[in-house]
């Protein structure tokens, strides 16, 4: 049975690899929302969070005397490519991005809960303090999803038929 170190490093490797797989969904959603001005503004701030998220995780991994897993990176980011592609074909792109997006904010949220009852237990209030900060970027995010998911989708429906579009609340 590996120790709480053991099993924080593990799970900081994973946050790590979340945070790239993040990165690649939002550079391919990026690509395509021009459409919709205020997802597209989300996502580049987003983008910037999660930038600083993965490099905050980089630094507790050296702090831990680890570093990154070139194969969790490389997996997860070949599931998001595969996902961005499916998205990228359905007439409803925007809708499925939400959905999507929606989905994996609270998959990393509860994996930052994980992440930091697990940097407690293994003594490592830093690595703790800095998944909490993280979590409430995430469910900033996800906030700012449940908020706006009603004004997307009438944008969406009325670029669809035809009809004049309404902007997004933020």
């Amino acid at each position: 049975m590996p120790t709480p170190q053991e099993t924080l490093i593990d799970y900081l490797r994973d946050a790590y690899a979340m945070e790239q797989q993040a990165l690649s969904v939002i550079d391919r959603q990026l690509e395509r929302v021009a459409n919709y001005p205020a997802v597209q503004q989300k996502l580049q701030q987003h983008r910037i969070e999660t930038e600083s998220q993965a490099e905050r995780l980089e630094t507790c991994l050296q702090r831990l005397g680890s570093d990154t897993s070139a194969v969790k990176t490389g997996v997860a980011k070949l599931g998001s490519n595969l996902q961005a592609m499916m998205n990228m074909f359905a007439s409803d792109e925007i809708m499925k991005d939400m959905i999507s997006n929606y989905a994996f904010e609270n998959y990393e949220a509860v994996n930052y809960k994980i992440l930091a009852t697990t940097a407690e237990v293994a003594g490592e209030p830093e690595v703790a303090r800095i998944a909490n900060e993280i979590l409430k970027e995430e469910e900033a995010m996800i906030r700012w999803l449940d908020e706006n998911v009603p004004s997307v989708t009438r944008d969406y429906l009325a670029r669809d038929s035809g009809a004049a579009p309404q902007a997004a609340s933020r």
